[in-house]
């Protein structure tokens, strides 16, 4: 235990206090090393290279990430860069750790009592981490003092009243119970759901899923949750695909629809008066385009009915981060939102408290950590809410315009409740289901509508052999398949065992292997197989790996993913993995708003220096004498040939808007959204022609080796809308 200036570090539990309240400061790992690197050595400089190698060794970052990591530990600790209190900037050498660090009295040793209710207070506050494995390791502590069994007695009867509240999902503050019901419980999904002001109506849009036939419409129903009746809402030849808000119109004798109708070439807001729910005949009236979205990519949208203005998170240049906008609807005008600067995927979510008063945000930087924001929309104040260790994509404000509800960290589907800053965590909705974005309010002040689906990606093979043969499914998502070369074997991840798992597959087996048995919820996406199949490039939360195969095939599951393995770290958000060759791995990540390719020697784990501005490096395991670039502006095409750098044009020019690229045996591939529908495109390199394409439903991924392509999407599309019940 060290006391560092207002604050208290346990360096055995990795958690920092504030000294006089005992509240924890939410950090991420990386801070707390920083900050232990600095205790180790008051007063005394550590350099940069210091940092470098106690926090990032054996793998490649840049004096970004330095800079960042320092100002975020800053931040944690309040601290001012100009009138420091704690660290110190050495100009051109590193920093200082300028406060006092002491050793404090063990307090427990003369006031038994007082330290039994801190290490409950304590259990409480880290349930939502890991109760019961935390409180077991606390009570071990506690039992090698000579405390009176009276008083073990006590806190072990104690903690158990807390864990079964916990997972009962009783909320520990204040006992709050909830159940729920379920609105819709018909075939397809039903999600994007509102309620009408008058408390009575469900506003929902519906979707199934047409097999081979990419891009089905939503259509928009209404249901009397009195007496259950179900009516269509025409919507001419609109295709809703969000519901922003239903209000009052007219002075509360219309009904006035806000909605989103985002399709492949066309983007728009609207506003529109809606039939009385009461009507027999649903349709849209009058109806008014409030602003195109086309020419950016809108993440989410919410409708502040005080100020008569839209808020929305979009990608300015279809590219991260995602920043925040309003639309004033009086004067049709734009504007930037005064925000934290966003950085990797940026601010994805946000919604307006009832009052009308604050914006919630929800920002995610590259390392896929959630942290809540809120904006004062009179004042501009931002004020910064609890971060997670995880993503969290969905977040809404409480009725009473200072809690918020969230979902909780995977594999559980929860619905938590809390202050902003994370305190009075309480679980209010278990489901068996997962839970889909689009929660809003209940009007009744206390409860709230939520969506569940069972999205399930599949594999299944895309050659002309094979066309649309699913391959060892499960009903959870199998996702990132990665094509061996010198077999017939594939990697996929998938979350059968709750986390994401790495699992292995022949191509004519009826199951596949577990090969990770992870305990913590990696985000990993993408795979990449070497050429020779002896390495795989896997990303995990922007950080690549590159991992032996025999270390995931000797018959006992991976368990971590070790430093030893660590490649590279990026401060961008990685969106591909490819090897160039043997020696050679081909990174791409976003900077500034453009595609960035990042090229690693596999042996120094060192940059490769590329002359020019590439997006993407791509290579052809059939022909490993010379490689592919794209290029950054262009998206022209180019062969390499590696023995000396020479370029060679392909004369292809890629069109405006691909993703997912790859190279095989001669043949290019990449994935293109057409009229809303999504398809894998394939080009001879040869002849310069497309050869054919195939339409993709719902696409997640693909891999192509040896003539032969395994996509993963959608085989089935279900969901339901629900209340709370409080």
């Amino acid at each position: 235990m060290k006391q560092v200036g207002e604050f208290v570090v346990d360096v055995e539990q990795g958690i920092l206090r504030h000294k006089e309240t005992q509240q924890e400061v939410i950090i991420e790992p990386k801070l707390f090393e920083l900050l232990l690197l600095f205790i180790a050595q008051p007063n005394n400089l550590v350099s940069r290279q210091n940092i470098l190698d106690k926090l990032w060794k054996g793998s490649l970052v840049t004096d970004n990430a330095i800079n960042k990591l320092v100002a975020n530990l800053r931040k944690a600790l309040g601290d001012d860069v100009k009138k420091p209190r704690y660290i110190k900037t050495v100009p051109k050498r590193g920093y200082r750790l300028i406060c006092k660090v002491v050793t404090p009295d063990d307090a427990c040793n003369s006031e038994q009592t007082d330290c039994v209710t801190r290490s409950i207070s304590q259990s409480i506050s880290q349930s939502n981490s890991h109760p019961v494995s935390q409180s077991k390791e606390r009570l071990d502590r506690l039992a090698e003092k000579p405390y009176h069994f009276a008083i073990a007695i006590v806190l072990i009867v104690l903690m158990a009243s807390v864990f079964f509240m916990i997972y009962a999902g009783i909320g520990i503050e204040n006992n709050e119970s909830y159940s729920s019901k379920a609105l819709t419980r018909t075939s397809g999904i039903e999600s994007s759901a509102r309620m009408h002001p008058n408390g009575k109506h469900l506003y929902y849009l519906k979707k199934r899923l047409k097999r081979r036939q990419s891009g089905s419409e939503y259509q928009l129903w209404v249901k009397d949750l009195n007496t259950s009746a179900l009516k269509q809402v025409a919507t001419n030849e609109h295709n809703i695909s969000q519901i922003i808000a239903i209000v009052l119109g007219d002075a509360g004798q219309t009904t006035e629809l806000f909605f989103l109708d985002k399709q492949q070439q066309h983007c728009g807001v609207y506003r529109a008066e809606v039939s009385s729910p009461s009507q027999t005949k649903q349709g849209l009236g009058a109806t008014e385009k409030l602003f195109d979205c086309s020419d950016k990519r809108l993440k989410d949208i919410d409708y502040n009915a005080q100020q008569q203005t839209l808020y929305y998170a979009a990608q300015p240049k279809n590219f991260w981060p995602n920043q925040i906008y309003a639309f004033d609807i009086a004067s049709k005008a734009h504007h930037l939102v005064s925000q934290v600067e966003p950085d990797g995927w940026g601010h994805h979510s946000l919604d307006i408290s009832p009052d009308g008063e604050k914006l919630l945000i929800m920002s995610t930087d590259s390392d896929f950590k959630t942290q809540f924001l809120s904006i004062n929309l009179s004042s501009g104040k931002v004020t910064e809410g609890v971060k997670f260790n995880q993503p969290v994509y969905e977040a809404i404000w409480h009725h009473d315009s200072k809690q918020v509800y969230y979902f909780g960290a995977p594999p559980v589907n929860q619905i938590m409740k809390s202050e902003l800053n994370g305190n009075n965590a309480s679980v209010v909705i278990n489901t068996a289901e997962r839970l889909s974005s689009g929660m809003s309010l209940f009007p009744d002040g206390k409860n709230i509508v939520f969506s569940t689906e069972q999205k399930n990606y599949n594999l299944r093979w895309l050659d002309a052999e094979n066309n649309g043969v699913a391959i060892d499914n499960s009903r959870v998502n199998d996702i990132y398949p990665a094509l061996f070369h010198q077999s017939e074997k594939h990697l996929f991840i998938s979350e059968r065992n709750g986390y994401r798992q790495l699992f292995l597959s022949e191509h004519r087996a009826n199951y596949a292997e577990v090969i990770s048995n992870f305990s913590q919820p990696y985000w990993i996406g993408y795979l990449a197989v070497s050429a020779d199949d002896t390495h795989i490039l896997l990303n995990a939360r922007n950080q690549v790996y590159l991992l032996p195969i025999e270390s995931l095939t000797d018959g006992l599951p991976i368990t971590e993913l070790s430093e030893q393995y660590l490649l590279y770290t990026s401060t961008e958000p990685i969106i591909s993995l490819d090897f160039l060759s043997d020696s050679n791995a081909a990174i791409t990540a976003v900077s500034n708003g453009n595609p960035e390719l990042i090229v690693i020697d596999l042996d120094k784990k060192s940059i490769v220096q590329q002359k020019g501005l590439w997006s993407y490096g791509l290579t052809d395991s059939e022909h490993s004498d010379h490689y592919y670039l794209i290029e950054q502006t262009s998206n022209n095409l180019y062969r390499v040939n590696p023995k000396d750098n020479t370029l060679v044009a392909m004369n292809i020019s890629l069109p405006i808007g691909f993703y997912h690229v790859k190279v095989d045996n001669g043949t290019l591939y990449y994935v293109l959204s057409e009229n809303d529908k999504e398809y894998i495109n394939i080009i001879s390199l040869k002849n310069v022609r497309p050869k054919t394409k195939y339409l993709i439903q719902g696409f997640s991924s693909y891999d192509v080796a040896n003539g032969k392509t395994i996509v993963s999407d959608i085989d089935s599309l279900e969901g339901d809308v629900h209340r709370t019940l409080y």
